[in-house]
């Protein structure tokens, strides 16, 4: 898994771009990689809509959406799974499976390969197949090592290292082939449908002023019902939630776009640029200048 052994061989990195390209996809904005022991972990931002084929690897994977709604197809194994992918849901794929994967909007993921030796004491993790689902567990660490690696690309090996670790174990206690647990969904949430219509009106409403009565309404439920259940389904509270997607955009703008922070900050829905700079400062760890800077320099 290692791939730094060889200076011959390419980067995981380097294979998955011309993998792209040889299959007619786009490159994405952002692409990072951190490869440690035991596997590697790779965000994306901004993947162009496509479609791929992949041989069977070597690795389980776990794929985490970030996008708010991502149309998509997976077929292995003689079987096809067609759904929206919603925001914080996942898919797991075994490894040696051969899989086809469809996609028909911009693609924002975290893809978290894990080893079958991960673990380094003689035993192998063999996922089971697990095409859309939720864990708040393994969410809460694909959200943190996102934005650990989409801000900069360069977090500590040791705390990618530890944290698929603990993906490692979530995996094999309840979704391996040696795992008794069964995984039921929590009651009450919110139906797909109901969450694909609200998180669609968000994503094409960010540079407006949005209300926790607009949103609930899009659901036909009460603000209370409405507030409790989004949480539950999405992993975060609406209000969070809207202020991550504003900020994702923002850096989008800020790595591709020549506009003014200005202008950045009420194309997204900030009512101004000192808001827009506390907000970004606060949930990215940099301020909007620090970041398009960096990002201009990895460009180069």
């Amino acid at each position: 898994m290692d791939q730094r052994s060889s200076n011959s061989t390419p980067s995981h990195r380097e294979q998955w771009l011309a993998l792209l390209e040889r299959q007619g996809v786009g490159r994405p904005k952002v692409l990072h990689v951190v490869d440690v022991p035991g596997g590697l972990v790779q965000a994306t931002l901004g993947e162009p809509p496509g479609r791929i084929s992949l041989d069977g690897a070597p690795a389980s994977v776990l794929m985490f959406n970030m996008s708010p709604v991502q149309g998509l197809r997976q077929t292995r194994q003689g079987r096809s799974f067609v759904s929206d992918m919603l925001h914080g849901e996942m898919t797991l794929m075994p490894h040696g499976v051969p899989s086809q994967w469809w996609w028909n909007s911009t693609c924002d993921r975290l893809d978290v390969i894990v080893s079958p030796d991960v673990f380094g004491d003689g035993s192998s993790l063999n996922v089971v197949d697990r095409y859309v689902f939720r864990d708040s567990e393994m969410e809460a660490i694909c959200r943190h090592l996102y934005q650990k690696l989409s801000l900069n690309g360069r977090p500590q090996r040791l705390y990618v290292e530890s944290q698929l670790m603990r993906l490692a174990v979530l995996l094999f206690d309840h979704y391996s082939t040696a795992s008794q647990a069964a995984r039921i969904p929590p009651p009450g949430s919110l139906t797909r449908n109901q969450a694909r219509r609200v998180l669609d009106y968000i994503e094409s409403n960010l540079s407006h002023e949005l209300t926790l009565r607009e949103l609930a309404g899009i659901t036909d439920l009460s603000l209370h019902h409405f507030a409790r259940l989004f949480k539950r389904t999405i992993g975060v509270a609406p209000y969070r939630y809207v202020l991550e997607r504003r900020v994702e955009r923002a850096k989008v703008m800020l790595c591709t776009a020549d506009a003014s922070l200005a202008d950045i900050s009420l194309s997204v829905g900030f009512d101004s640029q000192s808001h827009f700079t506390s907000v970004f400062g606060r949930m990215v760890g940099a301020t909007p200048t620090e970041f398009q800077g960096s990002s201009r320099k990895r460009r180069r």
